[in-house]
């Protein structure tokens, strides 16, 4: 149970933490506009949905053993492009700021986030499939996700930035990325020698799903996307009109998880 939580925790707050290091990491190359950080923000929140995407596909379509070996071989793989160096001679090479930007962020840290992205939903469905404690109500690795979130947010400016330079922030980024494959290593054990719980009861179909009206799931996108929407334009605001400072990007972005951990 530690382990579970020491890991979605560590996951969750080098997910946050790099969000504003490679947005400083652009700066020279693209100065201080608001929407170099709006920018990175949208492709965080990309890996996020396509990160679940991932684990969705793989705790429905894969086996156990292949799971971990899936998710151990993207850990593994991260490796290769960390430390994080953002090739931005993309940027001029593209000429559209926007795209040679995303494509920037792809290149240089697109597989660490979305290993990164995968974890919180993965865990979370691993602690449920073994023979651990409150397996059957796993939501307070939730909780821990958000709060480690939040913490790896609010720690880059308010303590990284201000201590270290950007090389040392690479390098303990790296380290705790590390870590991270350390805290994981006996959860994949535990996957690859098949500790299922004996109490699941066995899969059984589905009853039919009540019939959906019309427009019923575009709402949910839709009620989902709004609050992602009034972040990003809450922090073109504050961005264009105060400073655009790593300080005042995590504000909004801190409210907003704020609001996953209250739920």
């Amino acid at each position: 149970m530690i382990v579970f939580v020491i890991a979605i925790f560590l996951s969750a707050a080098l997910l946050f933490a790099v969000q504003p290091m490679v947005g400083r990491l652009v700066l020279p190359s693209l100065g201080g506009s608001p929407a170099v950080w709006n920018t990175v923000m949208v492709f965080f929140q990309l890996s996020l949905l396509a990160g679940y995407a991932l684990a969705h596909g793989l705790e429905r379509f894969a086996r156990p053993r292949v799971r971990a070996v899936v998710h151990g071989g993207m850990v593994v793989g991260s490796f290769g492009v960390l430390p994080i160096a953002l090739p931005t001679d993309l940027i001029d090479r593209i000429g559209d700021p926007t795209l040679g930007l995303l494509a920037t962020l792809l290149v240089g840290v697109g597989l660490p986030a979305l290993t990164l992205a995968t974890m919180s939903p993965l865990l979370q469905a691993w602690y449920a499939s073994l023979d651990l404690p409150r397996r059957d109500d796993p939501y307070f690795l939730y909780a821990a996700s958000n709060a480690g979130s939040l913490l790896g947010l609010l720690s880059y400016p308010l303590i990284a930035e201000p201590l270290w330079g950007l090389s040392s922030q690479l390098v303990g980024w790296t380290a705790g990325f590390a870590l991270l494959g350390v805290a994981l290593v006996p959860i994949w054990a535990s996957l690859l020698k098949g500790r299922r719980s004996q109490g699941m009861p066995a899969p059984t179909e589905p009853d039919a799903p009540a019939p959906m009206r019309r427009g019923g799931p575009m709402m949910w996108v839709l009620l989902a996307a709004a609050p992602s929407s009034l972040l990003l334009g809450v922090t073109q605001h504050i961005s264009t009109d105060v400073a655009a400072a790593p300080l005042l990007w995590v504000v909004p972005l801190a409210l907003y998880l704020l609001t996953f951990i209250a739920a």
